[in-house]
């Protein structure tokens, strides 16, 4: 795998920063106010998992050197994702080195609107110039969707004197393209608008606690790893459960009136997904008013909702149900977490007492009705 062909080019307020991955031309654009990195370091951050993936020597044009220390960072990033997913091959990089120095000024936070970046940011409000939105990685929408998000969360931060950088990237597609999931890639991702702005410090907010996190693309082991000799990527949040950045939140009415969570729209909570209902809940249960969501479904409504990949915010709705009092949503999250826990007990029955044979089965179908299963910070379980 190979990066060539830097370019950087203006179109009218906006700056296009892009190169060729391996015939694959990854871009970003963002305002051309702020100068931009020259060194190859955001395009080795992007293509690193992909190279690994592929079991292919990645080799960076000489033209584009890239910071010593980075480079040097790269073994270790390695050795972390081969041993949480041999899939991930350990491959030599070939590039020529230079130190690079901070750009622009000032502290940074990625900044989506949600539970976890809202908390962040009111974190370290006082020490941040700026707050960075991207598209083109979580979601992949039309242009007018996008401006109306950037001037939303815009009046926001400026309210607490604050700019807010939008980034746009075509690197959902250029992930799966070669079929890296999304949440393999989140860290590599950031890093890598990290790395082209070259703010000193840019932090990056976590979904789970520490004692809740697992193999993932962002991760406090991985993300400081980014770093370079002008850039301190920081993996922050992760002392605070989900439930204690809601309850962080509901003490700044601005932060709750602008809170966004969906997945489904990014400009509006729809109150049906995982992700809606899981914040709903927790601010029914700290007692929050005037939320930017619909009412709260029904307990009938919330147990026919497909919990799957929910179960360590449930656990922690569970626990703070049992602290508030609220006997029927206990009643009702608990039932949906023995549900996600009996299916679980039935896997490790699976394993145990049929050495897996049901899993197997699962397999054979799989073959014959194939789907694209990408590559994520983990094997997969089935």
């Amino acid at each position: 795998m190979r990066i060539e062909n830097w370019d950087l080019r203006e179109q009218l307020d906006t700056v296009e920063v892009s190169a060729d991955i391996d015939g694959f031309r990854l871009w970003y654009r963002l305002p051309k106010s702020y100068p931009v990195s020259r060194a190859g370091d955001p395009f080795l951050a992007a293509a690193l998992l992909p190279a690994m993936a592929k079991g292919e020597k990645l080799e960076i044009d000489p033209s584009l050197t890239v910071s010593p220390t980075l480079l040097g960072n790269t073994a270790v990033l390695q050795e972390v994702h081969h041993t949480w997913n041999p899939l991930l091959k350990i491959i030599p990089i070939q590039a020529k080195t230079t130190p690079v120095e901070p750009i622009n000024p000032g502290a940074f936070s990625f900044f989506s609107g949600g539970v976890d970046s809202m908390f962040t940011f009111l974190k370290h409000q006082e020490e941040l110039s700026h707050a960075v939105f991207i598209h083109g990685f979580d979601f992949f929408l039309d242009r007018d969707t996008f401006r109306i998000a950037v001037e939303r969360n815009a009046a926001f931060l400026g309210g607490f004197g604050k700019t807010l950088i939008p980034v746009e990237t075509n690197f959902y597609l250029f992930g799966y393209n070669h079929n890296l999931s999304r949440t393999l890639t989140q860290g590599s991702t950031l890093a890598s608008v990290a790395l082209l702005l070259g703010f000193p410090r840019a932090y990056v907010p976590t979904s789970l606690s520490y004692n809740e996190i697992f193999p993932s693309g962002s991760h406090p082991v991985t993300d400081p790893l980014w770093s370079n000799e002008g850039v301190q990527i920081i993996h922050d949040g992760a002392e605070a459960r989900r439930v204690d950045k809601v309850r962080r939140v509901t003490d700044s009415p601005s932060a709750l009136a602008n809170l966004w969570v969906c997945l489904e729209d990014m400009n509006v909570n729809c109150g049906k997904c995982a992700k809606c209902l899981r914040t709903m809940i927790s601010l029914e249960l700290v007692g929050a008013s005037a939320v930017p969501f619909p009412a709260l479904p029904t307990p009938k409504a919330l147990r026919r909702v497909n919990w799957k990949s929910e179960p360590i915010y449930l656990k922690e709705n569970v626990d703070l149900a049992l602290h508030s009092g609220n006997k029927e949503l206990r009643r009702t999250l608990s039932a949906c977490l023995r549900k996600i826990e009996r299916r679980q007990l039935l896997k490790d029955m699976d394993r145990v007492l049929l050495g897996g044979l049901i899993k197997r089965a699962r397999r054979k179908i799989s073959k014959a009705n194939p789907e694209v299963r990408r590559i994520t910070a983990a094997p997969p379980e089935d």
